[in-house]
């Protein structure tokens, strides 16, 4: 098995959730999506234990049987992700393991950066227990704008569920502290796809934008009156379809409800279909100071 990958120690059992190995074809190509065990034929060691599965988002059994060392168990197979989880059954890690293979190997990568030990991952764990896709996503949205903040500047300039105190005590799911900034960043992701109509019909602002105002006056506008001095306040978006949600984002931004720059210095829109694609606008000039901040997180 290849590098943060490990192998279930003893036999898969009926109904297990696991991934192909993508050294192994699947009728000429790494098949990448989650299968459910369905028959097991036991053999006198795990080399000669053959299995059955069946494709969970293609609905087939695949042909032929797959030896032990074929299959990846998902989640728990990929290290970082299985040290997430921790010792004990997690509500939603079923679930998370039905997600693609490179899903889970960009979230088993991006984990490299997180020390469970240390960092203050509880909160991803409740938010796991929801055992919902669009949380679970959102955790991934929080999860690979760290990855890319801490290849940039480490893990000790970039620290996670930093608190502001004042009404209520704002936590920012992360802080980023350079010899020039302090930035404070606020993650949030648009459920976007949850609030498509059953009929296509025109852009409107509202989607996204309700989402961005609500955020806005929620969590930064007493952050502004109680945060550091110097402290840079950014709201990150992550966006599921960038082409119609950057639109509405714009179409928000012109009706122009209020001075975004009472709220918040700038707002970054990223997404991660092959690469990840960062976007930053700024609305001070403090924003605008820390715009090589971001510039040198994509460069790395």
């Amino acid at each position: 098995m290849r590098d943060g990958i490990t192998p279930a120690e003893g036999p898969f059992e009926s109904g297990d959730i696991v991934h192909i190995s993508p050294t192994v074809d699947v009728d000429g190509r790494p098949h990448r999506y989650a299968c459910e065990v369905e028959e097991v034929h036991s053999g006198d060691s795990l080399d000669e234990h053959t299995y059955s599965v069946r494709s969970v988002v293609q609905e087939r059994t695949l042909r032929p049987r797959f030896g032990h060392y074929d299959l990846i168990p998902s989640p728990r197979g990929y290290e970082n992700i299985d040290a997430l989880l921790g010792s004990r059954h997690v509500d939603g890690e079923r679930l998370l393991g039905k997600f693609k293979r490179p899903d889970l190997e960009k979230i088993n990568a991006c984990l490299s950066v997180v020390d469970p030990d240390e960092d203050p991952t509880k909160d991803w764990l409740n938010e796991l227990e929801k055992n919902d896709v669009d949380r679970i996503n959102s955790i991934f949205a929080e999860l690979i704008l760290l990855y890319h903040l801490r290849t940039a500047y480490g893990r000790d300039q970039v620290v996670m569920n930093a608190r502001i105190d004042g009404k209520g005590s704002k936590d920012f799911d992360l802080r980023v502290l350079t010899e020039e900034d302090d930035v404070w960043i606020e993650v949030m992701k648009p459920d976007y796809a949850a609030s498509l109509p059953d009929e296509v019909g025109f852009i409107s602002g509202d989607k996204t934008g309700n989402s961005i105002d609500n955020k806005l006056k929620k969590k930064f506008e007493d952050a502004r009156d109680h945060a550091p001095d110097g402290a840079v306040l950014v709201l990150a978006a992550y966006l599921e379809e960038q082409i119609t949600q950057g639109l509405e984002i714009s179409q928000w931004l012109d009706e122009d409800y209020y001075d975004v720059g009472e709220f918040c210095d700038g707002w970054l829109t990223y997404t991660h279909l092959t690469e990840t694609e960062i976007g930053y606008q700024s609305f001070t000039e403090a924003g605008e100071r820390c715009r090589t901040l971001f510039d040198r997180m994509v460069a790395e």
